[in-house]
């Protein structure tokens, strides 16, 4: 599987190169079709890529119990962080009146699940910093 996905992601990084080359050598780039082909091309390599990550991170997980595990308790924490999170946001913030007469049309729910989305992000890139600096401190002693 691998070595398949390998020789199918140099074909198509051979393909962007002759199609990077051919927008280059245009006299008009921004009108050329070589660029909506490019932009296609982009797209099917990431979900391309997006899929074989997937399937071999459910192989290996399948393959392998105690990572499984460990995995399961980590989206069990990621999921924790979230519900309190959303708990926690009041999405009462932001005076919606004032919104809608700028054209943003936004409700109290969509506030209270951004409030969420911005608690969450704080609390994982704080537990992030403090991994680091654990990390860099027990490697010191």
């Amino acid at each position: 599987m691998y070595k398949i996905a390998k020789i199918l992601a140099i074909i198509l990084g051979v393909v962007g190169v002759v199609l990077w080359v051919t927008i280059a050598r245009t006299d008009d780039p921004g009108s050329s079709s070589t660029i909506d082909i490019m932009i296609n091309l982009g797209k099917y390599m990431t979900i391309l890529a997006a899929i074989v990550a997937l399937l071999f991170t459910v192989g290996n997980l399948v393959t392998h119990p105690s990572k499984l595990k460990k995995a399961l308790i980590s989206i069990g924490v990621f999921a924790l962080i979230v519900v309190i999170s959303y708990a926690v946001s009041s999405g009462t913030d932001v005076d919606l009146t004032k919104m809608a007469e700028r054209g943003i049309e936004t409700s109290e729910s969509a506030s209270k699940t951004v409030g969420a989305g911005l608690i969450a992000f704080y609390i994982l890139g704080g537990l992030a910093v403090l991994s680091m600096v654990f990390s860099g401190f027990k490697k010191v002693r």
